[in-house]
């Protein structure tokens, strides 16, 4: 009896453990994945669909702005490059290094612009459910000159 007790009292942190690696290693390939959707939208001019998928709510109104700005100039993006990326799933941030290029239009020289995107991890909250759950870009999106 004496070693049934000893066993589990021994295999609960390793199990705790093992489900905290899990969580881990789950919101690291969540905001890789987050991060080449989101630089995806914006490639292909989604940057409204982009903005109510991943952006912050206490940033979007900034973010809609610029986001209707960069359509009406005629924006146009040829490509996108992640540069560089860090998931940090336990501290719930994460940075990335992302370069477009893109023209606009009448102009067709393609201009190049570096994106240093930050975001946060959000937990389900009750105090404030209106910010979601999930990775969120905190950092606006850059004026495409």
């Amino acid at each position: 009896m004496r070693v049934q007790i000893v066993l589990v009292l021994v295999l609960i942190p390793l199990l705790l453990n093992g489900c905290a690696a899990y969580q881990k290693m789950t919101r690291n390939e969540d905001c890789e994945k987050v991060i080449k959707n989101y630089n995806r939208m914006i490639r292909w001019q989604e940057a409204e669909k982009a903005s109510i998928a991943f952006v912050d709510k206490k940033i979007r109104p900034d973010y809609d702005k610029t986001a209707e700005s960069l359509r009406r100039r005629g924006v146009t993006m040829a490509d996108y490059r992640v540069l560089a990326q860090e998931c940090l799933g336990e501290k719930k941030t994460a940075e990335s290094t992302v370069e477009f290029d893109y023209f606009v239009l009448p102009d067709n020289r393609m201009k190049t612009l570096t994106d240093r995107q930050s975001w946060i991890f959000r937990e389900e909250s009750p105090v404030e459910p209106e910010l979601g759950e999930g990775w969120k870009l905190i950092t606006p999106l850059p004026d495409f000159k």
